[in-house]
């Protein structure tokens, strides 16, 4: 699936003044390695992020925002937000 996916933050989110990244991906069987642009304005690594994909097949573009992390502990405290959002959400056996 090639295409543009970008990261919508909540009304309540304070992303606004974070700086947002690019990842490039191969899709459609295409393999090579994937790699991240940036850091731009929000709008502008979207706008990029569509001008690559209107020029090339076989692209996913994701934009999301740099999150400003400095310590271990606070990587390791968004992985487990993250793996306890998805244990929420996972159904029931």
């Amino acid at each position: 699936m090639a295409g543009v996916i970008v990261y919508e933050p909540d009304d309540d989110s304070d992303v606004e003044g974070l700086p947002w990244a690019i990842t490039f991906e191969a899709s459609a069987g295409d393999e090579w390695a994937s790699f991240v642009c940036g850091p731009y304005e929000r709008d502008d690594a979207v706008r990029l992020a569509e001008e690559v994909l209107a020029s090339s097949r076989g692209v996913t573009a994701v934009v999301e925002p740099l999150l400003p992390v400095t310590e271990a502990a606070d990587v390791l405290a968004t992985i487990a937000e993250l793996r306890e959002e998805e244990d929420a959400e996972a159904p029931e056996d």
